[in-house]
């Protein structure tokens, strides 16, 4: 089972990761539930301690293969009255699904 390791992010930021979590099927066939569930808590936990972190987070395993992790909604946006529940989601793919 590979490890998928985050890299350090490039920029800050205010998204939490909290809306509802979307799999690409290719990451589903190709991670099992327990590496998704593992990344799916490392960044819930990241947010955590900071308070907000950037939309685009990337994991990589050891033979180069890389997952992104991506948020829709910072906190701004999810303060707006205009703003519709359904808009809060991320995503994990694989980067050439980018």
């Amino acid at each position: 089972m590979p490890t998928w390791t985050r890299k350090p992010q490039e920029q800050e930021g205010t998204y939490l990761f909290s809306g509802t979590f979307l799999v690409t099927q290719a990451v589903i066939a190709a991670l099992t539930p327990q590496e998704i569930l593992a990344i799916y808590l490392d960044i819930q936990r990241l947010v955590k301690e900071t308070g907000g972190i950037d939309y685009f987070q990337v994991y990589e395993n050891e033979t180069g293969d890389k997952l992104y992790f991506i948020d829709q909604c910072d906190k701004e946006m999810m303060a707006q009255e205009s703003f519709e529940q359904e808009s809060n989601y991320c995503t994990l793919l694989f980067s050439h699904e980018y």
